[in-house]
Protein backbone atom coordinates (compact mmCIF):
# COMPACT_ATOMS: atom_id res chain seq x y z
CA UNK A 1 0.00 0.00 0.00
CA UNK A 2 1.37 3.32 -1.05
CA UNK A 3 2.69 5.55 1.63
CA UNK A 4 0.51 8.70 1.49
CA UNK A 5 0.75 11.79 3.54
CA UNK A 6 -2.38 12.72 5.39
CA UNK A 7 -4.01 15.87 4.00
CA UNK A 8 -3.52 18.98 5.98
CA UNK A 9 -6.75 20.23 7.45
CA UNK A 10 -8.38 22.94 5.28
CA UNK A 11 -8.03 26.37 6.74
CA UNK A 12 -11.26 28.20 7.21
CA UNK A 13 -11.47 31.60 5.58
CA UNK A 14 -13.61 32.86 8.41
CA UNK A 15 -13.12 33.15 12.09
CA UNK A 16 -15.64 31.53 14.32
CA UNK A 17 -18.72 33.60 14.87
CA UNK A 18 -18.99 35.54 18.07
CA UNK A 19 -21.55 34.04 20.37
CA UNK A 20 -24.38 36.55 20.68
CA UNK A 21 -27.80 36.46 22.24
CA UNK A 22 -30.75 35.23 20.20
CA UNK A 23 -31.93 37.96 17.78
CA UNK A 24 -28.67 39.91 18.09
CA UNK A 25 -27.29 38.64 14.77
CA UNK A 26 -23.76 37.36 14.24
CA UNK A 27 -20.38 38.93 13.47
CA UNK A 28 -17.39 37.17 11.90
CA UNK A 29 -14.16 37.83 10.02
CA UNK A 30 -14.04 36.84 6.32
CA UNK A 31 -10.41 36.15 5.46
CA UNK A 32 -10.99 36.10 1.68
CA UNK A 33 -12.59 39.53 1.72
CA UNK A 34 -10.49 40.89 4.55
CA UNK A 35 -13.69 42.26 6.01
CA UNK A 36 -15.85 41.92 9.06
CA UNK A 37 -19.30 40.54 8.23
CA UNK A 38 -22.42 41.49 10.11
CA UNK A 39 -25.35 39.12 9.59
CA UNK A 40 -28.90 39.59 10.92
CA UNK A 41 -32.49 38.88 9.93
CA UNK A 42 -34.66 41.77 8.75
CA UNK A 43 -38.34 42.34 9.57
CA UNK A 44 -39.36 39.89 6.81
CA UNK A 45 -37.16 37.12 8.23
CA UNK A 46 -34.60 37.32 5.44
CA UNK A 47 -30.94 37.04 6.42
CA UNK A 48 -29.07 40.21 5.55
CA UNK A 49 -25.30 40.62 5.49
CA UNK A 50 -23.04 43.62 5.38
CA UNK A 51 -19.31 43.72 4.72
CA UNK A 52 -17.46 46.19 7.00
CA UNK A 53 -13.88 47.37 7.51
CA UNK A 54 -14.27 47.55 11.26
CA UNK A 55 -15.85 45.13 13.69
CA UNK A 56 -17.67 48.04 15.33
CA UNK A 57 -19.39 48.80 12.00
CA UNK A 58 -20.65 45.22 11.77
CA UNK A 59 -21.90 45.47 15.36
CA UNK A 60 -23.75 48.69 14.47
CA UNK A 61 -25.34 46.96 11.47
CA UNK A 62 -26.67 44.11 13.60
CA UNK A 63 -27.91 46.58 16.19
CA UNK A 64 -29.71 48.63 13.51
CA UNK A 65 -31.42 45.51 12.18
CA UNK A 66 -32.61 44.53 15.65
CA UNK A 67 -33.89 48.05 16.34
CA UNK A 68 -35.70 48.20 12.97
CA UNK A 69 -37.42 44.86 13.70
CA UNK A 70 -38.60 46.13 17.07
CA UNK A 71 -40.05 49.25 15.43
CA UNK A 72 -41.68 47.30 12.61
CA UNK A 73 -39.52 48.99 9.95
CA UNK A 74 -37.85 47.56 6.89
CA UNK A 75 -34.21 48.24 6.11
CA UNK A 76 -34.05 46.86 2.58
CA UNK A 77 -36.19 47.20 -0.52
CA UNK A 78 -38.65 44.30 -0.81
CA UNK A 79 -37.73 43.93 -4.48
CA UNK A 80 -34.26 45.47 -4.94
CA UNK A 81 -34.17 44.64 -8.68
CA UNK A 82 -37.35 46.59 -9.48
CA UNK A 83 -36.87 49.57 -11.78
CA UNK A 84 -38.46 52.97 -11.30
CA UNK A 85 -40.88 52.40 -14.18
CA UNK A 86 -41.99 49.03 -12.77
CA UNK A 87 -42.33 50.54 -9.31
CA UNK A 88 -44.44 53.50 -10.46
CA UNK A 89 -46.65 51.41 -12.77
CA UNK A 90 -47.34 48.96 -9.94
CA UNK A 91 -48.02 51.81 -7.51
CA UNK A 92 -50.49 53.51 -9.85
CA UNK A 93 -52.29 50.25 -10.63
CA UNK A 94 -52.80 49.53 -6.92
CA UNK A 95 -53.73 53.06 -5.89
CA UNK A 96 -57.35 54.16 -5.59
CA UNK A 97 -57.81 57.48 -7.39
CA UNK A 98 -61.37 58.76 -7.58
CA UNK A 99 -60.78 61.50 -10.14
CA UNK A 100 -60.17 60.20 -13.71
CA UNK A 101 -58.39 63.43 -14.62
CA UNK A 102 -55.95 62.95 -11.73
CA UNK A 103 -55.20 59.39 -12.87
CA UNK A 104 -54.62 60.60 -16.43
CA UNK A 105 -52.23 63.27 -15.14
CA UNK A 106 -50.28 60.67 -13.15
CA UNK A 107 -50.13 58.28 -16.12
CA UNK A 108 -48.89 61.08 -18.37
CA UNK A 109 -46.23 62.11 -15.85
CA UNK A 110 -44.90 58.55 -15.50
CA UNK A 111 -44.97 57.78 -19.23
CA UNK A 112 -43.68 61.07 -20.65
CA UNK A 113 -41.64 62.81 -17.97
CA UNK A 114 -40.30 60.21 -15.50
CA UNK A 115 -39.70 56.90 -17.30
CA UNK A 116 -37.77 58.39 -20.26
CA UNK A 117 -35.28 59.98 -17.85
CA UNK A 118 -34.96 57.72 -14.76
CA UNK A 119 -37.17 54.73 -15.61
CA UNK A 120 -34.28 52.23 -15.73
CA UNK A 121 -32.83 53.17 -12.33
CA UNK A 122 -33.32 50.64 -9.53
CA UNK A 123 -35.88 51.96 -7.08
CA UNK A 124 -34.02 50.62 -4.06
CA UNK A 125 -30.89 52.67 -4.67
CA UNK A 126 -32.12 55.80 -6.40
CA UNK A 127 -30.59 58.94 -4.91
CA UNK A 128 -32.09 62.39 -4.24
CA UNK A 129 -29.47 63.89 -6.56
CA UNK A 130 -30.80 61.76 -9.43
CA UNK A 131 -34.31 63.09 -8.91
CA UNK A 132 -33.12 66.70 -8.64
CA UNK A 133 -31.21 66.16 -11.88
CA UNK A 134 -34.49 64.99 -13.47
CA UNK A 135 -36.13 68.28 -12.46
CA UNK A 136 -33.26 70.21 -14.01
CA UNK A 137 -33.54 68.22 -17.24
CA UNK A 138 -37.24 69.02 -17.45
CA UNK A 139 -36.52 72.69 -16.94
CA UNK A 140 -33.77 72.64 -19.59
CA UNK A 141 -36.25 71.01 -21.97
CA UNK A 142 -38.51 74.08 -21.47
CA UNK A 143 -41.31 72.23 -19.70
CA UNK A 144 -43.65 74.48 -17.74
CA UNK A 145 -43.50 74.64 -13.92
CA UNK A 146 -46.77 72.71 -13.74
CA UNK A 147 -45.04 69.70 -15.31
CA UNK A 148 -42.37 69.61 -12.61
CA UNK A 149 -45.07 70.00 -9.95
CA UNK A 150 -46.96 66.94 -11.23
CA UNK A 151 -43.74 64.89 -11.40
CA UNK A 152 -42.85 65.93 -7.86
CA UNK A 153 -46.33 65.02 -6.62
CA UNK A 154 -46.23 61.55 -8.25
CA UNK A 155 -42.79 60.68 -6.87
CA UNK A 156 -43.64 62.03 -3.41
CA UNK A 157 -46.85 60.02 -3.15
CA UNK A 158 -45.35 56.83 -4.57
CA UNK A 159 -42.30 56.79 -2.29
CA UNK A 160 -44.36 57.83 0.74
CA UNK A 161 -46.74 54.91 0.19
CA UNK A 162 -43.84 52.48 -0.32
CA UNK A 163 -42.18 53.48 2.96
CA UNK A 164 -45.51 53.41 4.82
CA UNK A 165 -46.19 49.86 3.57
CA UNK A 166 -42.67 48.65 4.40
CA UNK A 167 -41.62 48.14 0.77
CA UNK A 168 -38.75 50.64 0.98
CA UNK A 169 -36.60 51.58 3.98
CA UNK A 170 -36.22 55.30 3.22
CA UNK A 171 -37.97 57.97 1.21
CA UNK A 172 -35.47 59.76 -1.06
CA UNK A 173 -38.01 62.56 -1.60
CA UNK A 174 -37.44 63.69 1.99
CA UNK A 175 -34.12 65.11 0.85
CA UNK A 176 -35.12 66.31 -2.62
CA UNK A 177 -35.20 70.07 -3.08
CA UNK A 178 -38.05 71.10 -5.32
CA UNK A 179 -37.25 73.63 -8.03
CA UNK A 180 -38.63 77.06 -7.24
CA UNK A 181 -40.01 78.36 -10.48
CA UNK A 182 -42.52 81.10 -10.94
CA UNK A 183 -45.56 80.08 -12.95
CA UNK A 184 -46.79 82.58 -15.50
CA UNK A 185 -50.49 83.05 -14.66
CA UNK A 186 -52.99 82.78 -17.48
CA UNK A 187 -54.42 86.17 -18.29
CA UNK A 188 -58.09 86.96 -18.46
CA UNK A 189 -59.80 87.77 -21.74
CA UNK A 190 -59.46 91.41 -22.72
CA UNK A 191 -62.60 93.53 -22.47
CA UNK A 192 -62.77 94.18 -26.20
CA UNK A 193 -62.46 90.47 -27.02
CA UNK A 194 -64.93 89.64 -24.26
CA UNK A 195 -67.55 91.87 -25.91
CA UNK A 196 -66.86 90.36 -29.34
CA UNK A 197 -67.25 86.83 -27.97
CA UNK A 198 -70.43 87.64 -26.09
CA UNK A 199 -71.88 89.44 -29.11
CA UNK A 200 -71.36 86.45 -31.39
CA UNK A 201 -72.61 83.95 -28.80
CA UNK A 202 -75.80 85.95 -28.17
CA UNK A 203 -76.97 85.20 -31.71
CA UNK A 204 -78.03 81.67 -30.70
CA UNK A 205 -79.84 80.67 -27.46
CA UNK A 206 -77.57 77.68 -26.72
CA UNK A 207 -74.27 79.51 -27.22
CA UNK A 208 -75.67 82.54 -25.39
CA UNK A 209 -76.44 80.43 -22.31
CA UNK A 210 -73.11 78.59 -22.59
CA UNK A 211 -71.09 81.82 -22.62
CA UNK A 212 -73.25 83.42 -19.92
CA UNK A 213 -72.51 80.53 -17.58
CA UNK A 214 -68.82 80.32 -18.49
CA UNK A 215 -67.81 83.91 -19.13
CA UNK A 216 -70.11 85.76 -16.70
CA UNK A 217 -70.78 83.21 -13.94
CA UNK A 218 -67.37 81.50 -14.15
CA UNK A 219 -68.19 77.78 -14.01
CA UNK A 220 -65.49 75.29 -14.93
CA UNK A 221 -65.88 73.73 -18.41
CA UNK A 222 -66.57 70.28 -16.98
CA UNK A 223 -69.15 71.70 -14.57
CA UNK A 224 -70.96 73.45 -17.43
CA UNK A 225 -71.28 70.16 -19.33
CA UNK A 226 -72.55 68.44 -16.16
CA UNK A 227 -75.39 70.91 -15.52
CA UNK A 228 -78.93 69.55 -15.53
CA UNK A 229 -82.18 71.48 -15.74
CA UNK A 230 -83.14 69.94 -12.40
CA UNK A 231 -80.17 71.84 -10.88
CA UNK A 232 -82.05 75.11 -11.43
CA UNK A 233 -84.65 76.28 -8.92
CA UNK A 234 -86.66 78.75 -10.98
CA UNK A 235 -88.60 80.11 -8.00
CA UNK A 236 -85.60 80.59 -5.74
CA UNK A 237 -83.45 81.68 -8.70
CA UNK A 238 -80.57 79.38 -7.83
CA UNK A 239 -78.32 76.92 -9.64
CA UNK A 240 -76.68 73.96 -7.87
CA UNK A 241 -73.23 72.83 -9.00
CA UNK A 242 -72.51 69.26 -7.95
CA UNK A 243 -71.09 67.32 -10.91
CA UNK A 244 -68.94 67.50 -14.00
CA UNK A 245 -68.52 65.45 -17.17
CA UNK A 246 -65.23 63.63 -17.69
CA UNK A 247 -63.96 60.94 -20.00
CA UNK A 248 -62.85 57.77 -18.21
CA UNK A 249 -60.77 55.07 -19.87
CA UNK A 250 -62.90 52.06 -20.89
CA UNK A 251 -66.05 53.84 -19.60
CA UNK A 252 -66.44 56.80 -21.92
CA UNK A 253 -68.14 59.99 -20.74
CA UNK A 254 -69.32 59.81 -17.15
CA UNK A 255 -70.55 62.10 -14.40
CA UNK A 256 -68.05 62.85 -11.65
CA UNK A 257 -68.31 65.02 -8.55
CA UNK A 258 -67.11 68.59 -8.91
CA UNK A 259 -63.39 69.31 -8.66
CA UNK A 260 -63.45 70.01 -4.92
CA UNK A 261 -65.96 67.23 -4.25
CA UNK A 262 -68.34 69.76 -2.71
CA UNK A 263 -71.70 71.05 -3.86
CA UNK A 264 -72.23 74.79 -4.16
CA UNK A 265 -75.30 76.88 -4.95
CA UNK A 266 -75.20 80.05 -7.04
CA UNK A 267 -77.85 82.75 -7.15
CA UNK A 268 -79.16 83.82 -10.55
CA UNK A 269 -80.13 87.32 -11.63
CA UNK A 270 -83.38 88.00 -13.52
CA UNK A 271 -81.38 88.48 -16.72
CA UNK A 272 -79.69 85.11 -16.26
CA UNK A 273 -83.03 83.41 -15.63
CA UNK A 274 -84.36 84.86 -18.89
CA UNK A 275 -81.31 83.71 -20.87
CA UNK A 276 -81.65 80.17 -19.51
CA UNK A 277 -85.40 80.00 -20.15
CA UNK A 278 -84.98 81.07 -23.77
CA UNK A 279 -82.31 78.38 -24.18
CA UNK A 280 -84.63 75.77 -22.68
CA UNK A 281 -87.52 76.68 -24.98
CA UNK A 282 -85.19 76.53 -27.97
CA UNK A 283 -83.80 73.17 -26.84
CA UNK A 284 -87.31 71.70 -26.54
CA UNK A 285 -87.90 72.33 -30.24
CA UNK A 286 -84.90 70.12 -31.14
CA UNK A 287 -85.63 67.06 -29.02
CA UNK A 288 -87.32 65.26 -31.91
CA UNK A 289 -83.95 64.00 -33.13
CA UNK A 290 -82.72 62.90 -29.72
CA UNK A 291 -82.23 59.25 -28.82
CA UNK A 292 -81.99 59.95 -25.09
CA UNK A 293 -82.76 62.83 -22.72
CA UNK A 294 -80.33 63.14 -19.81
CA UNK A 295 -81.85 66.46 -18.71
CA UNK A 296 -78.63 68.29 -19.63
CA UNK A 297 -78.37 72.01 -20.34
CA UNK A 298 -75.70 71.39 -22.96
CA UNK A 299 -76.04 67.86 -24.41
CA UNK A 300 -74.73 66.63 -27.74
CA UNK A 301 -76.92 66.48 -30.84
CA UNK A 302 -78.75 63.35 -29.64
CA UNK A 303 -79.38 64.40 -26.03
CA UNK A 304 -76.47 62.60 -24.37
CA UNK A 305 -73.39 63.93 -22.59
CA UNK A 306 -71.34 66.29 -24.71
CA UNK A 307 -67.71 65.39 -25.27
CA UNK A 308 -65.33 68.05 -23.86
CA UNK A 309 -63.52 67.95 -27.22
CA UNK A 310 -66.75 69.02 -28.95
CA UNK A 311 -67.18 71.85 -26.45
CA UNK A 312 -63.58 72.90 -27.08
CA UNK A 313 -64.18 72.93 -30.85
CA UNK A 314 -67.36 74.97 -30.41
CA UNK A 315 -65.35 77.50 -28.36
CA UNK A 316 -62.67 77.80 -31.04
CA UNK A 317 -65.35 78.17 -33.73
CA UNK A 318 -66.93 80.93 -31.66
CA UNK A 319 -63.63 82.80 -31.36
CA UNK A 320 -63.15 82.57 -35.10
CA UNK A 321 -66.70 83.73 -35.87
CA UNK A 322 -66.27 86.65 -33.45
CA UNK A 323 -63.08 87.75 -35.19
CA UNK A 324 -60.98 87.17 -32.05
CA UNK A 325 -57.39 86.37 -33.00
CA UNK A 326 -56.08 85.51 -29.52
CA UNK A 327 -55.92 81.79 -28.78
CA UNK A 328 -57.96 81.85 -25.57
CA UNK A 329 -58.84 78.66 -23.71
CA UNK A 330 -62.24 77.83 -22.28
CA UNK A 331 -60.81 78.08 -18.78
CA UNK A 332 -59.94 81.73 -19.37
CA UNK A 333 -63.66 82.49 -19.34
CA UNK A 334 -63.65 81.49 -15.67
CA UNK A 335 -60.68 83.71 -14.88
CA UNK A 336 -62.35 86.61 -16.69
CA UNK A 337 -65.57 86.20 -14.73
CA UNK A 338 -63.87 86.50 -11.34
CA UNK A 339 -61.44 89.17 -12.51
CA UNK A 340 -64.50 91.28 -13.37
CA UNK A 341 -66.06 90.66 -9.96
CA UNK A 342 -62.84 91.54 -8.14
CA UNK A 343 -62.25 94.65 -10.25
CA UNK A 344 -65.73 95.88 -9.37
CA UNK A 345 -65.29 95.58 -5.61
CA UNK A 346 -66.80 92.18 -4.79
CA UNK A 347 -65.08 90.86 -1.65
CA UNK A 348 -62.75 87.86 -1.81
CA UNK A 349 -64.89 85.63 0.41
CA UNK A 350 -67.93 86.05 -1.84
CA UNK A 351 -65.83 85.28 -4.91
CA UNK A 352 -64.50 82.16 -3.16
CA UNK A 353 -68.02 80.91 -2.48
CA UNK A 354 -69.15 81.63 -6.02
CA UNK A 355 -66.08 80.04 -7.61
CA UNK A 356 -65.84 76.98 -5.36
CA UNK A 357 -62.24 77.73 -4.41
CA UNK A 358 -61.21 76.33 -1.01
CA UNK A 359 -57.75 77.86 -0.44
CA UNK A 360 -57.62 81.09 1.53
CA UNK A 361 -55.88 82.52 4.56
CA UNK A 362 -57.09 81.69 8.05
CA UNK A 363 -58.56 85.18 8.36
CA UNK A 364 -60.75 84.78 5.30
CA UNK A 365 -61.77 81.26 6.22
CA UNK A 366 -62.59 81.90 9.88
CA UNK A 367 -63.70 85.50 10.19
CA UNK A 368 -64.95 86.86 6.87
CA UNK A 369 -68.26 85.60 5.51
CA UNK A 370 -70.32 86.47 2.47
CA UNK A 371 -73.49 88.42 3.27
CA UNK A 372 -76.76 88.59 1.38
CA UNK A 373 -75.88 92.19 0.46
CA UNK A 374 -72.54 91.14 -1.04
CA UNK A 375 -74.23 88.39 -3.03
CA UNK A 376 -76.78 90.88 -4.40
CA UNK A 377 -73.88 93.19 -5.25
CA UNK A 378 -72.11 90.35 -7.06
CA UNK A 379 -75.23 89.64 -9.12
CA UNK A 380 -75.54 93.30 -10.07
CA UNK A 381 -71.87 93.35 -11.07
CA UNK A 382 -72.45 90.35 -13.34
CA UNK A 383 -75.35 92.22 -14.95
CA UNK A 384 -73.31 95.39 -15.34
CA UNK A 385 -70.44 93.50 -16.97
CA UNK A 386 -72.72 91.82 -19.47
CA UNK A 387 -72.32 93.64 -22.81
CA UNK A 388 -75.25 96.00 -23.37
CA UNK A 389 -77.38 96.20 -26.50
CA UNK A 390 -75.56 99.39 -27.46
CA UNK A 391 -72.20 97.63 -27.14
CA UNK A 392 -73.40 94.71 -29.25
CA UNK A 393 -74.67 97.03 -31.98
CA UNK A 394 -71.48 99.04 -31.90
CA UNK A 395 -69.28 95.98 -32.26
CA UNK A 396 -71.38 94.75 -35.19
CA UNK A 397 -70.94 98.13 -36.93
CA UNK A 398 -67.19 98.00 -36.28
CA UNK A 399 -66.99 94.50 -37.74
CA UNK A 400 -68.91 95.56 -40.85
CA UNK A 401 -66.57 98.52 -41.29
CA UNK A 402 -63.58 96.20 -40.95
CA UNK A 403 -64.98 93.91 -43.62
CA UNK A 404 -65.76 96.85 -45.98
CA UNK A 405 -62.29 98.30 -45.54
CA UNK A 406 -60.72 94.88 -46.20
CA UNK A 407 -62.83 94.48 -49.34
CA UNK A 408 -61.98 98.01 -50.51
CA UNK A 409 -58.27 97.37 -50.01
CA UNK A 410 -58.55 94.13 -51.98
CA UNK A 411 -60.38 95.84 -54.87
CA UNK A 412 -57.81 98.67 -54.90
CA UNK A 413 -54.97 96.18 -55.04
CA UNK A 414 -56.60 94.34 -57.98
CA UNK A 415 -57.11 97.64 -59.86
CA UNK A 416 -53.47 98.58 -59.35
CA UNK A 417 -52.36 95.18 -60.62
CA UNK A 418 -54.60 95.51 -63.73
CA UNK A 419 -53.42 99.04 -64.65
CA UNK A 420 -50.88 99.42 -67.51
CA UNK A 421 -48.31 100.86 -65.16
CA UNK A 422 -48.90 98.02 -62.63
Amino acid sequence: MANTKPRAPRKSTTRSKDKRANGEGSIYWDQSKKRWIGAAHDINGKLRRKSCLKKSEAEDFCHDQKRARSLGKTTFATNPKMTMTEFLDLWLASRTINKPETRRNYETAIKNWISPYIGKYLVGVIRPATIENLYQQLEDAKYKPGTTNVVHAVLSKAFSDAVRLGELPVNPMDRVKKLTRKSVPTKHISKSDEIRIYSEAAKKPASHARIEIGLVMGLRPGEVLGLKWSDIDWKQKTMTIERQVQRVKSQGLVFQSSKTGKTRTLYLSDAQIEILMIHRYDQDTKKGTWVEDEDLLFPNSVGKKQDPKADHKAWKDLLNAAGVKANYTRYQMRKTAFTNLSANGVDVKTIMEMSGHTQASTLLTSYVHATSESIKNALSVQDRNRPTEAMLKEIEIDRQLEEWIAEANLVGKELRNDSPQG
